[in-house]
């Protein structure tokens, strides 16, 4: 179909591996970014690939261009903003709920955290979120970092989302759980591009209660507070002396001295 999802990049296999179960399912498929920029003509490539790999599937094409002339059976086409979340609301309860939401629209990460706050919670359970093109989590001008801060980043993101799935764990006086902490079933991740299953994540710890605890169970106990040391000052010449030499050395030399100081 020409779509660049292999060649320009390596996620048939992983398509295959995380979608193949749901190819005789009447699904309904979600993709942000149908290509072609602003041809209106042009692009639509992945969502004829879908078409074909799903044959029951209804297939739902995004895009902030207009790409309404690449419409056709089984095949529907939206024009509107991904980062506007207001808009995806309308769209998911209008066309939702969804089986599977590929992102590939324009691989901001305020765009990519927006479209997944909104829309995960409109995937079906057991639903499948998938979002390609991460490296752009690690430039700077789609909103990325490759230094040590990576606040506001597509993957800070995600790695949030795999500490919610052992959320059971967190040793947090009244932590409440996240409406993720309790349907990310699992995280998987390829170069560059990620799957998201949803699905009830509610097992227990074995070892803590649930969720809001009053306490923490295995916090450190406090830090026994060092003794302070005494710094002693630097003895004189006197001192040392006195300690080293014993008392009757002392006097002879003492009396000695005397003598030689007395005048002749």
């Amino acid at each position: 179909m020409g779509t660049d999802k292999q060649g320009a990049h390596s996620y048939a296999d992983a398509y295959e591996r995380h979608l193949s179960h749901l190819r005789g399912e009447p699904i309904t498929l979600l993709e942000i970014g149908i290509g072609g920029y602003r041809d209106p003509r042009s692009g639509g490539a992945s969502l004829r690939m879908w078409k074909e790999y799903f044959p029951f599937a209804r297939i739902i094409g995004l895009d902030i261009h207009d790409k309404s002339a690449l419409a056709e059976d089984r095949i529907t086409i939206l024009r509107g903003s991904q980062g506007d979340p207001a808009y995806l609301g309308r769209m998911a309860l209008e066309h939702g709920p969804f089986d599977v939401v590929i992102d590939d629209g324009s691989h901001h990460c305020k765009h990519v955290i927006t479209s997944f706050q909104v829309l995960f919670p409109h995937l079906t359970e057991n639903g499948i979120y998938a979002i390609e093109d991460l490296q752009t989590s690690y430039w700077e001008t789609y909103g990325g970092s490759s230094g040590p801060d990576r606040r506001g980043t597509s993957m800070t993101m995600l790695q949030s989302l795999v500490d919610g799935i052992n959320h059971a764990e967190f040793d947090i006086p009244f932590y409440e759980p996240t409406y993720t902490d309790k349907w990310v079933r699992s995280a998987t991740f390829y170069h560059n591009l990620a799957f998201i299953e949803k699905g009830l994540n509610i097992e227990p710890s074995h070892l803590l209660p649930p969720h809001p605890r009053a306490t923490r169970r295995f916090a450190k106990p406090p830090a026994a507070k060092a003794r302070p040391v005494r710094v002693r000052a630097p003895r004189s010449l006197r001192g040392v002396f006195r300690s080293v030499v014993p008392l009757s050395i002392r006097r002879i030399a003492v009396d000695l001295a005397r003598r030689f100081r007395r005048p002749r």
